[in-house]
């Protein structure tokens, strides 16, 4: 499982999920990214979130920009499920915090 934080077209800022193929949080703010990353258990993370919003900065390519549409017209984005933690035998679903 691999997240990647762009900046959308409108400034704000979207997670893309590589096991998905697909944006699983649109529309961030900074405050709600270091939200998700602290709420996921990986405070770790958060010094790389805070690059990625700033000093390495990658804007949401065209594509992008139509999967994060396709999201707001749902109404949700959509959920990577169950997701093995590392080699340890546990699972985190999207549900668990």
């Amino acid at each position: 499982m691999a997240w990647r934080i762009d900046k959308q077209a409108d400034g704000r800022f979207a997670i893309y999920s590589n096991r998905i193929d697909d944006y699983i949080v649109i529309d961030a703010d900074e405050a709600e990214i270091e939200r998700i990353y602290a709420e996921k258990g990986v405070k770790v993370y958060l010094a790389s979130a805070r690059a990625q919003m700033t000093t390495r900065v990658t804007p949401v390519a065209a594509a992008g920009e139509e999967k994060i549409a396709a999201s707001r017209r749902r109404g949700s984005t959509p959920k990577e499920g169950k997701v093995p933690i590392g080699v340890t035998g546990f699972t985190m679903s999207d549900d668990e915090s």
